[in-house]
C-alpha cells in the first residue's frame, strides 16, 4: 500500500511539472495549442504503473495495448461528411440613406427591424432645430432568414434614396468545428481527471489533481464562451444604417441662353429695385430737411433781429479839395 501511494505521488508530481513547463498558458486562441487530453492520458498511463488493473478504465486500452471499445462506440461507422456540418456564416451590411424627413425615416427603420424579428443594438438621433442638420444612425440585429427581406424593405422606405450600400459575409465553419472538437477533447480530459481524483488518497494527491482539473475547466469555459459568441454572430445578421437629410442643390444655368421675355422680366425687376432705392433716398432727404428746418429758421430769425438792433452807420463826408 505504501509503495502504491508513493508511486501515485510521484506520478502526480510529474504531471504537475509537465503542466508548469508546457501548459502554463490557458488562453484559447483560434488555432492555439493547448492540452486537449494528452496530459491526462500521460497521468493515467503513469498511474497505471501503481494500479495496473485501472489502466484500461483510464486510458481506454486493454492490457495488450489494443483500444478498449465501449459498447455503442460504433466501430466501423463511417465518419460524417462535410455536408452534414451546418455552415456558419456571419453576415454584415452597411447602408446610407438620404431622406426628406429624417425623423420619419428613423421611426420606419426601427419599426421594420422589430417586425422582422430583430432588435436595435445601437441607435442615435440628432434632433436639430432645422431639418438639414438632423442625422440618425442604427445598428440592427436581425435573424439571418429575414436578412435579405429587411434590406429590401429599408430600400423601399417612402421618401428615401439609397446613397451607398454594401455587404460582406465571413464563413467561420472551420473555426466553429475546431472549437467543438477542442471542447470534446477537454471534456474527455476532465472526466479522466475526475477518475484520478477519486483514486487520490492523500492531500497532496488531491491538490495536484484538482489544480490540473481547474486548468482544464477554465479552458472549457473559454471555448464555450467563444462558441456562444459565434452562435450569436451567425444566427443574427448585422445591418449598420445611417440616415442624412436631402442636400439642396443649386440649379444649373440654362444652356440655351437668355430669352427676350427673361431679359424683359429681369430688366423690369431691376428698374423696380432702382426706383425703390430712389424713393427711399428721397424720403431720407425729406426727413433730413424736416429736422433741419427748425434750426435753420432760428438762425434766420436771429440774424434779422441782430441786423435791426445794430445802429445805422453814417455815410462818410468827402474832404474838400485844396
Amino acid at each position: 500500500m505504501r509503495i502504491r501511494n508513493l508511486a501515485l505521488v510521484a506520478t502526480l508530481g510529474l504531471a504537475a511539472t509537465l503542466a508548469a513547463c508546457g501548459g502554463g498558458d490557458n488562453d484559447i486562441g483560434l488555432y492555439g495549442d493547448e492540452d486537449d487530453g494528452g496530459a491526462a492520458a500521460r497521468d493515467a498511463n503513469l498511474y497505471s504503473a501503481s494500479k495496473p488493473g485501472d489502466a484500461a478504465a483510464l486510458t481506454g486500452k486493454d492490457a495488450g495495448g489494443a483500444e478498449a471499445l465501449a459498447p455503442g462506440d460504433g466501430e466501423g461507422e463511417p465518419l460524417p461528411s462535410s455536408a452534414e456540418f451546418d455552415r456558419k456564416i456571419i453576415f454584415n451590411a452597411t447602408m446610407s440613406l438620404e431622406a426628406g424627413d429624417v425623423s420619419k425615416a428613423f421611426n420606419e427603420a426601427s419599426a421594420l427591424a422589430r417586425s422582422s424579428g430583430g432588435y436595435l443594438e445601437r441607435s442615435s438621433f440628432a434632433n436639430a432645430a432645422e431639418e438639414k442638420d438632423r442625422t440618425a444612425s442604427l445598428t440592427i440585429r436581425v435573424p439571418v432568414q429575414n436578412y435579405e427581406s429587411l434590406i429590401a424593405n429599408l430600400r423601399g422606405i417612402e421618401g428615401v434614396r439609397v446613397l451607398t450600400e454594401g455587404s460582406k459575409s465571413t464563413e467561420v465553419t472551420e473555426q466553429y468545428t475546431d472549437l467543438q472538437s477542442r471542447l470534446r477533447n477537454l471534456q474527455s480530459t476532465e472526466q479522466q481527471y475526475l477518475a484520478l481524483l477519486k483514486e487520490a488518497k492523500t492531500i497532496q494527491e488531491i491538490l495536484t489533481v484538482q489544480d490540473r482539473l481547474s486548468g482544464v475547466r477554465s479552458q472549457i469555459e473559454q471555448i464555450q464562451g467563444r462558441l456562444k459568441v459565434l452562435d450569436s454572430l451567425t444566427e443574427f445578421a448585422t445591418v449598420d444604417l445611417s440616415i442624412t437629410p436631402v442636400v439642396a442643390k443649386a440649379e444649373a444655368p440654362s444652356s440655351g441662353g437668355l430669352k427676350l421675355t427673361e431679359v424683359w422680366t429681369e430688366s423690369w425687376a431691376t428698374s423696380l429695385e432702382a426706383a425703390r432705392y430712389v424713393a427711399a433716398a428721397g424720403m431720407v432727404a425729406v426727413v433730413a430737411l424736416a429736422w433741419l428746418a427748425i434750426p435753420l429758421g432760428l438762425v434766420f430769425v436771429a440774424a434779422r433781429r441782430f441786423r435791426r438792433a445794430a445802429p445805422p452807420v453814417a455815410p462818410a463826408t468827402p474832404e474838400p479839395s485844396a
